[in-house]
């Protein structure tokens, strides 16, 4: 078994964090292997911004992402960018369809309205990256909500942590209600 995983958008969404959170929560699952890369354009906020993690049963040699299961783009520069990387017949493509207008080909996808969510029933953007993690946890590894719940519950500063729960619960029922 081998996953790999691109999350991508612009520098001040979270995409880094998202990636370590992801990384993190794996330690949790010993038999598992797990890297994770980053980069980022010359600005670190409004530059493009992408984190790659890699999971396997096996030994990885290569920290990053070569043919990627899942894209989650979290805005449009990314989308343009970056999904040449993407193969139709592998990979599927999440995207936040607040910032994201459509996925051009034919790639199997998955909308998800993090951004639009964040700022309706949070009031808060800033939590768009965690609302879309827990519309991604089911698709990135199966059964490991509680745990992800636990590490962003360690990952983001205390006096927002429940507001971080909370959008995380909502993009958990957001997937369980609209699953690819």
């Amino acid at each position: 078994m081998r996953k790999e995983i691109i999350f991508t958008g612009f520098g001040g969404q979270g995409i880094i964090l998202m990636g370590v959170i992801i990384a993190r929560m794996m330690e949790h699952f010993p038999e598992l292997e797990v890297t994770q890369a980053q980069s980022y354009g010359p600005a670190s906020r409004g530059g493009a911004c992408r984190t790659d993690v890699v999971i396997s049963d096996q030994r990885i040699s290569y920290p990053k992402s070569s043919r990627p299961d899942v894209m989650i783009f979290m805005s449009e520069e990314a989308r343009k960018k970056l999904l040449s990387e993407a193969d139709p017949e592998r990979t599927l493509v999440v995207y936040d369809n607040t910032l994201v207008k459509e996925i051009p080909g034919n790639y199997k996808t998955f909308a998800v309205p993090a951004t639009g969510s964040a700022e309706k029933d949070f009031q808060n953007r800033m939590v768009a990256n965690i609302y879309m993690l827990g519309a991604t946890i089911e698709l990135i590894n199966p059964g490991s909500f509680e745990v992800l719940k636990k590490i962003v519950s360690q990952s983001v500063p205390k006096k927002f942590e429940e507001l971080n729960i909370k959008a995380l619960e909502a993009g958990y029922a957001y997937y369980q209600a609209n699953k690819p």
